[in-house]
């Protein structure tokens, strides 16, 4: 496609995630249009599809061989990424798959080498490189202004346990499926590649909850706490819960030996800077309060970005390289939990 032509987008999957990737592509008129959805689910395929003006598959092979497809959505289970991408690939699709790239290292790199092979751009639908709050902090840590880190933490809730206990989301019973280091941790395993220094050991724990409180049909963890330490000395801590009653947030906190910030979705201010001990905290300015909204938001600003380097013949904000490395990382936290919880050397 020449560079003035606008994207003809397909989209494969029209879950819950769904409506936040098509409002992003749906805002770039003059650089992307819709031109196709699928779903195995022939009511929803037909309620989108009529709803946009779109065709509407419920075979992604089909949505694969449409003319005006350029490049893909792929939002499905886990488990399928692997599959569904390297059909899209091996069509000459430009592709963009909800994280995980897929559900272990060996497969990223499988498909990594697949899209290089067949000259198209692979990118990974991963929002926290997008987060207002959290392209904030980047600017600070790339100013050097609070010096070396000490200490990362992230904390990551919300409830999940009546979509576990619900028949109709099969998917999230699944082997890596809706479970809490794979499906959720991975975001800050993401945001420790393109923060920080390169992590050198883990250390993970998990619970099931849900299972031990009335959701037998829960085959995954809806609870993790994965530590670790950077190559420079400093440690991180990332915990999970998918079984707390408020609303669906995220806290990422960063201390330096010069200062350190607070980001918080659900407060106002999202951001503070402390310069020291002595500091109770200023806001960090360019951060709008957005609790409702702000993951949708990051979703839009992250559909924008794969079109514009499609378009531009240029590298995604999040490479799938990059995405390789999240799942690594959730690999070594699963092979500590599976030990008892040792640290696992990287």
């Amino acid at each position: 496609m020449s560079a003035s032509s606008r994207l003809g987008i397909g989209v494969i999957g029209l879950g819950r995630v769904s409506p936040a990737h098509l409002e992003g592509y749906l805002a770039l008129p003059d650089e992307a249009f819709v031109a196709a959805v699928c779903d195995i689910d022939k009511k929803k395929t037909a309620a989108v599809s009529t709803e946009l003006g779109v065709p509407g598959f419920t075979d992604y092979h089909e949505l694969l061989a449409h003319p005006e497809v350029d490049a893909v959505v792929v939002l499905l289970p886990h488990l399928l990424h692997h599959t569904v991408v390297t059909a899209a690939v091996a069509a000459g699709r430009h592709v963009t798959v909800e994280k995980p790239l897929a559900v272990t290292e060996d497969q990223c790199r499988e498909l990594i080498r697949a899209a290089q092979d067949r000259g198209v751009v692979l990118s990974v639908s991963e929002n926290s490189r997008f987060v207002a709050g959290y392209l904030r902090i980047k600017e600070e840590l790339d100013s050097g202004r609070i010096g070396g880190i000490r200490l990362v933490r992230a904390f990551i809730y919300g409830s999940a346990v009546a979509e576990l206990a619900d028949p109709e989301e099969s998917w999230k019973h699944e082997e890596y499926g809706f479970a809490a280091v794979l499906d959720a941790a991975t975001h800050f395993f993401y945001v420790l590649r393109w923060m920080f220094e390169p992590v050198v050991s883990v250390q993970a724990t998990t619970r099931r909850w849900s299972v031990e409180h009335g959701v037998p049909e829960s085959e995954v963890e809806d609870g993790a706490v994965v530590t670790g330490r950077f190559a420079n000395g400093g440690h991180f801590s990332i915990e999970v819960a998918l079984n707390v009653e408020v609303p669906w947030g995220e806290r990422f906190e960063v201390y330096g030996d010069r200062g350190s910030m607070v980001c918080d979705q659900l407060t106002d201010p999202v951001v503070t800077f402390h310069r020291n001990a002595a500091d109770f905290g200023s806001p960090l300015p360019g951060v709008p309060a957005d609790p409702r909204n702000w993951r949708a938001a990051s979703m839009h600003r992250g559909a924008a970005d794969f079109v514009r380097a499609v378009r531009g013949g240029h590298a995604p904000a999040v490479t799938a390289e990059d995405a390789t490395y999240a799942v690594r990382l959730a690999e070594a936290a699963y092979r500590s939990v599976r030990a008892g919880g040792i640290e696992v050397a990287l």
